[in-house]
């Protein structure tokens, strides 16, 4: 375990950043009546990015049949003490909150109406 820290702190990763990084998966479940809504089975990418402790990469998935479909992709902010993933646009926020190794999060509209709920897990 020591090992890892320092492998970590050696190559100038921060280490919660490291540990949130890797592949989630789980639901994205609509909480509104919204006829372009639908529940969907969600894989999200986590990366890194060099040089920044307040950012990762997220590609987000969803899986279709089987085959996961890439609905996007971007910076989010990291917020390492609250252990928070934040993305924002003037339409919409989602806000991710990290509990280990599970994740729950919710997409707010800009009119503060709860749009989607997320759970997430990470692989092992």
């Amino acid at each position: 375990m020591v090992l890892v820290g320092i492998a970590i702190l050696a190559a100038g990763a921060d280490p919660d950043v490291a540990a949130i990084t890797g592949t989630w998966r789980g639901q994205s479940v609509c909480v509104t009546e919204a006829a372009a809504c639908r529940n969907e089975n969600v894989v999200y990418y986590i990366k890194e990015v060099s040089g920044r402790t307040d950012v990762v990469l997220i590609q987000a998935d969803r899986v279709v049949d089987g085959k996961t479909i890439t609905m996007g992709s971007g910076e989010w902010q990291y917020h390492g003490a609250q252990h928070t993933l934040e993305w924002n646009t003037p339409r919409q926020v989602w806000l991710l909150r990290i509990a280990g190794t599970h994740i729950e999060g919710t997409l707010t509209l800009a009119d503060k109406t709860t749009f989607r709920k997320m759970t997430l897990d990470k692989d092992k």
